[in-house]
């Protein structure tokens, strides 16, 4: 059954030495170490159950008539291709898929078929942890999770008789896996190809308590509400035979509690049909909702993005307009400060103006006097005085000489 340990078993015997898929189903939050679980297997296991109208949460009988029809042989030789894949010509080989439990009787003849002998390993977990599990990882209700669990225990059991197996307590085997592992190679005829050097502390660091989150007792499964009579009492002859050895008086138990259930689902199945159809219209509608919903998230989503680079743009130009705003001002203060010097410039022509013009008056009342002393020794010089005091210059100028 899902979350009944499955992993953890599938990861010891994978550490073991069996070889695992080569395409495994990544890690999880619901299961951080790994699955050890085929992920395209997984798939068509999937679409074999939805071809027979079931899935993988379906606690109702599967329609054998459709399971063997000719409708199922693609899914056949599909899961046949895969198993040759993901596992080659390994000689032991660890497939590990609760979904199995729902048709070991087509798996079986699949593996016949590739010449591969089936041995089976059953982990028993308590009910309750295992729908507490569900519901934390899957939202699925108490009810519906025990009667997957019923579904699943119950096939698992009656058609694995017919191949050597070994049913274990979930929680006997994290507390002493080795004794359950050296048990199972003995009921089967396993043996285990990894050293125990090898092994060992890979699995200690691989199997640990802290993992196993959901416990509750066997007190627990007898009060409460919601545990029926019939998972009641299958857990317990599954928890005996896990604790000692099938005998033909328990299988014939689970026999009596598989057919109560079978009858159970075969009274309600008209009403639980009508129950899903009303579901699936609901589901249908929420279905349209959300995509309404998602549509409308997508266009705001869109309409915020383009507000976002709206604003962005908006942003852009402004710092722009302010990049400007600075250039303009910086050419307005160097337009002025050119005004100003021009303003010097034409104050010191017109001083220079001033200063040439002054100038030139000195300049021409210069040549005035000039001309006029000119003049007055031109009149002096052409004088009759001069003449006449010519000679009394000459006696002058010798004795001066002399």
């Amino acid at each position: 059954m899902h979350r009944s340990g499955t992993s953890a078993l599938g990861g010891v015997i994978n550490a073991l030495g069996a070889a695992g898929p080569k395409t495994p189903l990544p890690s999880h939050a619901a299961n951080p170490r790994g699955f050890f679980e085929s992920a395209p297997l997984a798939l068509a296991h999937d679409e074999l159950l939805a071809l027979v109208g079931s899935s993988w949460l379906d606690w109702r009988q599967l329609d054998q008539q459709r399971m063997n029809s000719k409708a199922t042989e693609p899914c056949r030789q599909k899961i046949k291709q895969l198993l040759i894949d993901e596992f080659g010509d390994e000689p032991l080989i660890v497939i590990k898929d609760p979904r199995t439990c729902r048709f070991v009787p087509f798996m079986s003849s699949i593996l016949d078929e590739m010449n591969v002998s089936p041995v089976a390993l059953l982990p028993v977990r308590n009910p309750l942890e295992v729908a507490y599990s569900l519901h934390r990882r899957d939202k699925i209700t108490l009810p519906e999770s025990l009667l997957l669990w019923l579904r699943h225990v119950l096939e698992a059991e009656y058609h694995s008789r017919h191949m050597p197996r070994y049913i274990l307590s979930y929680e006997g085997f994290l507390v002493d896996w080795r004794k359950h592992m050296d048990r199972a190679a003995e009921k089967t005829g396993v043996v285990w190809p990894a050293q125990p050097d090898q092994s060992d502390v890979k699995i200690e660091q691989f199997l640990t308590t802290d993992l196993y989150h959901e416990r509750s007792t066997l007190e627990d499964v007898h009060n409460h509400p919601d545990v029926t009579s019939l998972v009641r009492e299958t857990y317990q002859i599954l928890t005996t035979i896990a604790a000692g050895d099938e005998d033909n008086g328990l299988l014939a138990q689970l026999d009596i509690m598989r057919t109560r259930f079978d009858e159970a689902c075969e009274t309600f199945s008209v009403a639980m049909a009508t129950e899903e159809l009303a579901v699936a219209q609901l589901r249908g509608e929420l279905s349209a909702r959300s995509t309404e919903t998602e549509q409308v998230r997508q266009e705001n989503s869109r309409l915020a993005s383009f507000l976002e680079q709206q604003s962005v743009e908006i942003r852009g130009l402004a710092d722009e307009r302010d990049a400007l705003v600075g250039t303009r001002d910086t050419l307005i203060a160097e337009r002025d400060a050119l005004v100003n010097a021009q303003a010097s410039l034409i104050a010191e022509r017109d001083a220079l103006v001033n200063a040439q013009a002054s100038l030139i008056a000195e300049r021409d009342a210069l040549l005035r006097d000039i001309i006029g002393i000119a003049n007055e020794r031109d009149a002096i010089l052409t004088s009759r005085s001069w003449r006449l005091t010519a000679p009394l210059r000459l006696i002058c100028g010798l004795f001066a000489r002399g």
